[in-house]
């Protein structure tokens, strides 16, 4: 009996060990303006946000840094109850709304800021000393690119050679706008979290981490180029998904290697392949345009999944989760598709 305990002894807390690398993860949230007088397509209630505060405290989740989210979760040995709170833009309501309520929790928290938007004398936007005062209380300042433009987007007879060097000055000239404020930006977020591989690596090759707005939790196999962070916004912010939102998990996939931009294929497979090929992947549902997606299991731990519909033009997305208890493995992918003459689809 005695040799059975010590046997129990010294595998348990592998077994354990080996439990808490399936589970482990970081979400990372994003939000946009704080205000119930904005456009609903970016813009949260402050009383939803003040539940989605509440619910965060009410799950027994760790606020922490962005920085400290991503380092534990690539390196596999997070806390799989981690959240990092995010916002993009320079928003009034980040300092008015948000930030009053995260400074009295002493919550971290970070805003990707774009410098040509920050201004004292406009009234929808940060001033500097708004964005020193909360950096001093908790606030990361991290890079949005310079103006926010659309950075996939080529202007009329540029080159691929000039728009590289165009969007290579986009983030460097941010990050000496923010250098001169005082902050030191080491993170970079996609404005309207639009992508292609030539910005992936530029960011790479910047020694910067890349977010985007598709969703997912970040795990060991999260592209460092793209890292998910989910959404919140408009329809986007009911308390029950938000819950399930919290609770994800990275899905234990190879992150694909993909050109988000559709040419002819309007109806794009997407292949996902898990780490373990015996995963059970049984339960995985996804969704796309027109929406439960069509699911094809040609080989061991590989399924390719294509939506029911044509793309829209625009931006749109595929989303697939997979239960485990009452968490979610969670994967999403961005597509962006031009309208039919080849020009860019306006913003809403």
């Amino acid at each position: 009996m005695r040799l059975f305990y010590e046997y129990l002894s010294g595998i348990v807390p592998l077994l354990l060990a080996l439990f808490s690398i399936q589970v482990e993860a970081g979400v990372a949230l994003l939000y946009h303006h704080v205000d119930d007088k904005t456009p609903a397509i970016t813009s949260i209630s402050p009383s939803q946000f003040d539940r989605h505060l509440a619910i965060i405290e009410e799950e027994g989740f760790s606020v922490v840094p962005l920085t400290t989210l991503v380092t534990n979760s690539l390196a596999g040995h997070g806390d799989a109850k981690e959240v990092s709170i995010t916002f993009d833009d320079a928003y009034i309501s980040i300092y008015r709304e948000a930030y009053p309520r995260l400074r009295s929790r002493d919550w971290p928290f970070t805003i990707f800021v774009s410098p040509a938007m920050v201004s004292d004398t406009n009234p929808y936007y940060l001033s500097w000393d708004q964005i020193r005062e909360m950096s001093h209380n908790g606030a990361s300042i991290q890079n949005h690119g310079l103006t926010h433009t659309h950075m996939v987007r080529r202007l009329e007879g540029e080159t691929a050679e000039a728009w590289k060097a165009r969007m290579t000055r986009e983030i460097n000239d941010a990050a000496g706008a923010l250098t001169d404020a005082g902050f030191s930006a080491s993170q970079f977020a996609y404005p309207y979290g639009e992508y292609n591989p030539e910005l992936l690596q530029l960011v790479r090759s910047l020694d910067l981490q890349g977010f985007g707005q598709q969703s997912g939790a970040i795990g060991p196999e999260s592209d460092t180029g793209i890292l998910p962070r989910f959404p919140l916004a408009g329809v986007y912010v009911g308390e029950a998904a938000f819950r399930d939102k919290l609770r994800s998990l990275a899905m234990p996939v190879v992150h694909p290697d993909i050109d988000p931009l559709i040419e002819n294929d309007l109806r794009p497979p997407l292949l996902l392949a898990f780490i373990d090929p015996a995963f059970d992947s049984r339960r995985l549902t996804c969704y796309g345009p027109g929406g439960l997606m069509e699911i094809n299991r040609s080989e061991p731990g590989k399924v390719s999944v294509t939506p029911v519909r044509d793309l829209p033009v625009g931006r749109s997305r595929y989303n697939c989760t997979l239960p485990r208890g009452n968490r979610y493995y969670w994967f999403s992918q961005l597509w962006l598709r031009k309208k039919s003459d080849g020009s860019w689809y306006p913003e809403p």
